[in-house]
């Protein structure tokens, strides 16, 4: 079956699918409870969103305005997808954000205590007001199932939290657009966009995303697949991490050292080794020292130390010959490909963690560790 009939009965299916008002409503109330303290993270902000808008578009479906009118002369596919992209890459959306504090405001000042007090505030302008600015923005160019699907999944707008919490600013710089030769209705795009900050500095990020248009919805897309970045990065890293990116933070590892020692955690297997050949050793310090890092938090240091002993991980001891029983350096490698590094023997949980998530260097690495492992 070709991917764009596949996806068309997908969505002639997901019409069917229901949640009911109780478990919406606790979904929310669960959301609503965590947005209320003191906002110290990017991504609570984001599923806040998706929440609101599952719970304002789910229970009223009635209140969707009515599609638009075609014109006489309806959009191509390439400009409809052009339509998404500028009102995706431009932002922040300062109009949404109003629209989204409204909403929340009032739902602040106003407690509900069952489900129906519950859908009367869902009634309210401000509800309606924030739903209704989804489809007023995107509506004309999505399918009602992709759009249904992209405002609970945070498929638009997804940045926009972002953006504001950061004080950036995101334009819209290329675009690229082809379409696949053996499936007419589907499209790609390759994005290059710049972030801002309010000292002027700016940096680029070039990103893929995937279009395949609706059969039965001539002119209207059916699916939206945003694809991994060029260089493996993603956006969701690189807002709230603007500053390490654009000055290109790397791990500060200013000791001599001379062998390398690891302990390692696959499964059930635990094993371990040292080295001091050269070569290895420069092998693996090539492979992580060009990482951009952060400072690690309190609450991820705390997890990190509970993933040591239930995840697979190696920990890679740094040494010198005139300090061979002394630490100097700790880097410990996870295998979600998060690594962090920490000075002296500090179980690589305090100090510095790499931005992203770079699995394919904890594999490259791993494997270099293998090499020299110590054989019952």
């Amino acid at each position: 079956m070709e991917p764009s009939k596949e996806f068309d009965e997908l969505f002639e299916e997901m019409k069917h699918v229901e949640r009911s008002n109780e478990a919406r409503r606790n979904t929310w109330l669960a959301i609503k409870e965590r947005m209320e303290k003191k906002k110290s993270r990017i991504f609570p902000a984001i599923l806040a969103l998706a929440a609101i808008a599952i719970a304002s578009f789910f229970l009223f479906t009635n209140m969707i305005p009515a599609e638009t009118e075609q014109t006489a002369q309806p959009l191509t596919n390439e400009e409809v997808i052009m339509a998404v992209i500028e009102k995706e890459y431009n932002g922040p959306d300062m109009e949404l954000e109003r629209l989204l504090r409204a909403w929340f405001e009032l739902q602040s000042k106003t407690p509900t205590k069952n489900q129906d007090e519950y859908n009367k505030l869902l009634q309210s302008k401000e509800s309606t007001d924030y739903t209704n600015y989804f489809y007023k923005s995107f509506g004309d160019y999505f399918t009602k199932d992709m759009m249904e699907q992209a405002i609970s999944t945070v498929m638009v707008f997804k940045y926009n939290s972002q953006l504001i919490d950061s004080n950036l600013d995101m334009q819209l710089e290329k675009v690229q657009i082809t379409q696949d030769k053996d499936h007419p209705t589907i499209y790609r795009a390759t994005v290059e966009v710049s972030l801002t900050n309010d000292k002027d500095q700016k940096i680029f990020h070039t990103l893929k995303e995937e279009y395949i248009f609706s059969k039965t919805e001539p002119g209207k897309i059916g699916r939206y697949n945003l694809m991994l970045a060029t260089d493996g990065k993603h956006l969701y890293d690189i807002i709230p991490n603007f500053d390490a990116y654009f000055n290109n933070r790397k791990p500060v590892i200013d000791v001599s050292f001379d062998s390398i020692c690891f302990n390692g955690r696959t499964g059930s297997n635990q094993i371990n080794g040292c080295t001091t050949d050269t070569v290895q050793i420069n092998e693996i310090m090539e492979s992580i020292n060009d990482l951009p890092i952060q400072e690690v938090t309190e609450e991820e240091s705390s997890w990190r130390a509970e993933l040591l002993s239930q995840r697979n991980s190696y920990q890679i001891y740094l040494t010198n010959e005139a300090n061979q029983e002394k630490t100097l350096y700790t880097v410990t490698l996870y295998d979600d490909g998060k690594l962090v590094y920490a000075p002296g023997l500090d179980m690589g949980i305090t100090g510095d963690i790499t931005i992203g998530s770079h699995r394919d260097v904890y594999k490259k690495v791993i494997q270099m560790l293998q090499t020299f492992k110590e054989v019952d």
